[in-house]
């Protein structure tokens, strides 16, 4: 289990990242208005001056933390094939979904699938191989399944394309009268 992270509450616009090996962040309205988890959290507290937040069990601990604490400020967060896998596992997890903001880490994730991970095996193989540090959660969020019939598809149309390929090269077209 990862160790407990912590949002503080204050009143800074934007954290600095740098200073502190624990993320923490303010607990206003950027959270509230773009997580789900820390929204119901927020509101399940009895106390009107909550100080600190706890999450435990996030995936990934403190850098996957650190990157959604990023897009919440606005901080250009580079989705890649390294880290699309965390990135998309953080947003469920954060409940960072279309239903509170729509403008969301799992959207921005899943256009990243869309557009560069699915249409290519290469991809597709390698972000597989990343889900196994996250295997639960890729399971749950159903990353491994649409990856692996990715693969499968792209494998069959590669070879589809092979086969007519190799199949007009024996047959040459006939002549047009």
């Amino acid at each position: 289990m990862c160790s407990p992270i912590f949002i503080q509450n204050s009143f800074s616009e934007s954290p600095d990242f740098s200073t502190d090996d624990r993320p923490h962040s303010s607990a206003g309205s950027l959270w509230f208005h773009r997580s789900g988890r820390i929204r119901k959290l927020l509101l399940e507290t009895k106390d009107t001056k909550v100080s600190r937040i706890y999450l435990t069990s996030l995936p990934a601990g403190s850098n996957a933390f650190e990157l959604a604490a990023k897009f919440c400020y606005r901080v250009n967060v580079e989705i890649t094939i390294s880290n699309v896998v965390l990135l998309r596992c953080t947003a469920r997890f954060m409940e960072m979904i279309e239903d509170i903001s729509k403008k969301n880490l799992e959207i921005r994730t899943e256009v990243f699938f869309k557009d560069a991970v699915f249409p290519n095996i290469s991809n597709s193989i390698s972000v597989l191989h990343r889900c196994e540090t996250l295997l639960s959660v890729s399971k749950e969020v159903n990353l491994v399944r649409q990856l692996i019939n990715t693969i499968v598809k792209n494998a069959c149309k590669e070879q589809l394309t092979s086969v007519f390929s190799k199949l007009e090269y024996n047959f040459p077209p006939k002549p047009v009268q």
